[in-house]
C-alpha cells in the first residue's frame, strides 16, 4: 500500500467557478498527482477488484496516472487505503479540487484528464480537468480518460 504524497491546503476564501465567485473552503490535503496504475495494481492484486478496461497493457505502464475508472473504483480505492492506513481517504468535493488547482505549485499532472469529484449536480458526478479548471464536466458513458486524485482526512482517525 503506497500512501500519495499529499499537500495541505488551508482553509480561506477561494475564488471558484464559471462565471467566478468567492466561496470558503475548509483545510484539506490533497494528492499532489492523479493515482498511479501501480498504486491501483496493488489494490486489484489484494482485492480482486474488477480492473479497469485494456488492464494489461495499462499495467505495463506503472508510473503513468490511471484512466478508464469509474467512480465506484474510485470510492472502492479509496475506502481500501482508508481501511489499509487507518486514516480518512477519499474523493475531493469539486470545491476543493477546484482550490488546489488554481494554486500554483500544488498539483503535479494538471492535464487534460479528467478526475473524479465527490460532487453531483445536474443529475450527474462531476469531473474536473486541468484543461480549464474552472468548468464543470459531468461523466458519459467513455471513461478512458477519467481518473482520480484523492483527499486525506485532516480531522478524525
Amino acid at each position: 500500500m503506497i500512501e500519495p504524497e499529499v499537500v495541505v491546503v488551508p482553509a480561506g476564501d477561494a475564488l471558484l467557478g464559471d462565471p467566478p465567485r468567492t466561496e470558503h473552503v475548509n483545510v484539506f490535503a490533497i494528492a499532489r498527482r492523479p493515482v498511479k496504475v501501480g498504486e491501483y495494481a496493488i489494490f486489484v492484486d489484494e482485492t480482486r477488484h474488477s480492473p479497469p478496461e485494456e488492464w494489461e497493457r495499462k499495467r505495463r505502464a506503472s508510473d503513468r496516472a490511471l484512466s478508464g475508472v469509474s467512480w465506484a473504483d474510485a470510492v472502492a480505492y479509496c475506502r481500501w487505503l482508508t481501511v489499509g492506513t487507518g486514516r480518512i481517504y477519499r474523493l475531493p468535493d469539486e470545491r476543493e479540487w477546484e482550490k488546489a488547482a488554481r494554486m500554483t505549485g500544488t498539483l503535479e499532472e494538471l492535464g487534460a484528464l479528467r478526475e473524479w469529484t465527490n460532487s453531483w449536480q445536474n443529475g450527474g458526478r462531476v469531473l474536473r480537468t486541468g484543461a480549464d479548471p474552472g468548468a464543470r464536466v459531468f461523466a458519459g458513458d467513455d471513461l478512458a480518460h477519467v481518473g482520480f486524485r484523492i483527499v486525506r482526512g485532516m480531522t478524525g482517525r
